[in-house]
């Protein structure tokens, strides 16, 4: 069965903005699956935002690169409509304190791993590449993956057997 949505964590989806472990596999990602509904929260927006601003601050990228990548990211996540922001609500928020305590995570991964909850089925594929947040999605479910830890070449292959 084919994969519908793509559940992204902040510390996947920056790899798509800026070259590290794993922006390989992020680019597969999206270039090997035709037009999936991407699904981003709007504070996994503002955390990548967060992410590649630090990048421009401490001088691993310029302020040119910066432009372009925000830029990029606004047209993946506001512009595309084979994309989805995901508001997190105070009741989701308050409904991810029993995650917080099961799974030992941080409010912010809590809300985000709850807001995805509904997506959750075998046609959805969670990335993040923060591995306490992957073990949790894991044991509530969730098809997960760590795109730092396969290879891009292995994308298509691993998505076939999903």
């Amino acid at each position: 069965m084919a994969l519908l949505y793509f559940l992204w964590d902040a510390s996947a989806i920056v790899k798509r903005y800026v070259p590290e472990i794993g922006s390989d596999v992020v680019d597969a990602l999206f270039t090997t699956v035709p037009a999936p509904q991407h699904i981003l929260t709007v504070p996994g927006y503002a955390e990548t935002f967060a992410i590649l601003l630090r990048k421009k601050n401490g001088g691993v990228i310029l302020p040119a690169t910066f432009a372009a990548k925000i830029s990029t990211l606004q047209t993946d996540f506001l512009a595309n409509t084979n994309t989805l922001l995901l508001t997190v609500t105070d009741a989701v928020i308050f409904g991810s304190l029993a995650r917080i305590q099961q799974h030992d995570l941080n409010s912010s991964d809590a809300a985000i791993l709850s807001a995805f909850a509904p997506y959750n089925s075998n046609q959805s594929l969670f990335t993040a590449a923060d591995k306490r947040l992957i073990r949790a999605a894991q044991a509530e479910g969730f098809l997960s993956l760590d795109p730092e830890q396969i290879q891009a070449v292995n994308v298509p292959a691993f998505l076939a057997i999903r």
